[in-house]
């Protein structure tokens, strides 16, 4: 697939990898990419507030509904979208089933096995239905270089908030900032008007709180 009207960030050479012949979907990874593990021996690292972390394997997540969603990966920093079929499990599924909650107004942080990138969510951002722990992508196994075994897919908002190699997933009171913030690449991770018409995108309702 040629892909079209890609504009490069004027950051785009402190990338590790970049590229846009990937199929099916680009490489965008700011670091390198981890070591491949299986997900047979994949765990994930939760930390609540209470400060006491533990580990969930995927086996543990066996009881929760797997589903499929044809959805857009939207890249606003390249001008880039695709759309594509994650399948997975609901992030909400996995933070009830782990036991993960925080405060009304708190966030999560979650952390890529690069062991540098992550991003947050906000509470309701994260609860929301769309949300996915991914683990297939049209029809196959989700490959490394996307973010294998398991990555985060969130089509509401910018692609890097869908972090890649998903290792650990933290709650906090207080918004921890995500590393496109930190290094000054993004002010925020709404998608613009233009993007979110275009795919009929509703972000979620922020007013409603659980």
């Amino acid at each position: 697939m040629k892909r079209e009207g890609i504009i490069p960030p004027k950051f785009a050479d402190t990338f590790s990898r970049i590229d846009f012949e990937s199929e099916p979907l680009p490489i965008l990874c700011m670091y390198p990419i981890p070591e491949a593990v299986s997900l047979e021996s994949f765990k994930i690292s939760v930390c609540g507030l209470e400060g006491r972390p533990k580990f969930i394997s995927w086996s543990d997540l066996d009881d929760l509904p797997r589903v499929r969603m044809r959805v857009p990966l939207i890249c606003q920093i390249f001008n880039w979208s695709e759309v594509v079929e994650w399948e997975g499990i609901r992030l909400v599924d996995f933070l009830d089933q782990a036991m993960l909650g925080t405060v009304p107004e708190g966030y999560y942080a979650i952390y890529s096995r690069d062991g540098h990138y992550f991003e947050t969510l906000s509470r309701d951002q994260a609860r929301d239905p769309r949300v996915l722990l991914a683990t297939g992508l049209n029809g196959a196994p989700l490959p490394d270089p996307h973010g294998a075994p398991v990555r985060l897919v969130v089509p509401f908002l910018q692609g890097f908030k869908s972090v890649k190699w998903v290792r650990a997933i933290r709650a906090f009171r207080r918004d921890p900032l995500g590393i496109k913030i930190l290094r000054g690449q993004s002010k925020e991770a709404q998608l613009s008007e233009a993007w979110r018409k275009k795919y009929g995108i509703e972000p979620p309702d922020l007013k409603t709180k659980e």
